[in-house]
């Protein structure tokens, strides 16, 4: 009996100092992120601290980055700045009465006006209607001045101040304007380049027009 009270002892003690022996495993950098005050040895875990933009809705976002630092840049904030006009692309989708009337047009009448044979089939239509009216204009002497709350637009040397303001990260509403479009869809916005879109209902023409205009610094 006695000899099994010492061989529990004896295994008891063993067990108690085999634990305290066991390594407790982490990251034993104190500059690492995941540091841990507990560990004895090291498990090649640490993470480094790295300092950026941790905003994926950000235009600066550092996907490496595991500290943000309060650097992210939006749309709102590179907007701001003189933009000269590039270039405007344009398309235009028609109502089903204005697509009818066209079709009802005379070939010869049809021929003067568009420059081009009137389409016979179905596909034709929709060719004609995709394509018709789509054009690019150079933006040249156009040009858009923002300001934390403010858009001056210059058009053939004449300006014209009209407020703006940010409803989503990208795209921003317009107040009165003798341009046209009521909000912009902002597509790119760099140090150089800024790309806008736009769509305007056109009620005499009964036409919906999409525009995407480019500018640069």
């Amino acid at each position: 009996m006695k000899k099994i009270s010492i061989l529990t002892i004896l295994a008891a003690m063993l067990t108690f100092s085999s634990c305290e022996d066991d390594p407790i495993l982490g990251c034993t950098d104190s500059t690492a992120i995941n540091y841990n005050a507990l560990a004895t040895e090291d498990d090649g875990s640490c993470e480094l601290n790295v300092m950026g933009c941790t905003d994926a809705l950000a235009t600066n976002y550092d996907a490496l980055a595991n500290t943000d630092d309060e650097s992210c840049l939006y749309f709102a904030d590179l907007i701001i700045g003189t933009w000269n006009g590039v270039s405007a692309s344009f398309s235009a989708e028609l109502s089903p009465e204005m697509m009818a009337i066209f079709q009802m047009m005379n070939p010869i009448e049809f021929l003067e006006e568009y420059d081009a044979e009137m389409p016979t089939t179905e596909e034709g239509w929709d060719l004609f209607f995709e394509t018709a009216f789509a054009e690019t204009e150079s933006m040249e002497g156009v040009i858009f001045q923002f300001d934390e709350t403010n858009l001056i637009i210059t058009e053939e040397g004449e300006a014209e101040t009209t407020t703006y303001n940010f409803t989503t990260l990208t795209s921003f509403d317009l107040g009165e304007n003798e341009l046209g479009p009521s909000s912009f869809e902002v597509l790119t916005c760099t140090e150089t380049e800024l790309v806008l879109y736009t769509e305007m209902y056109d009620e005499e023409e009964d036409m919906t027009f999409y525009i995407t205009a480019t500018f640069s610094k």
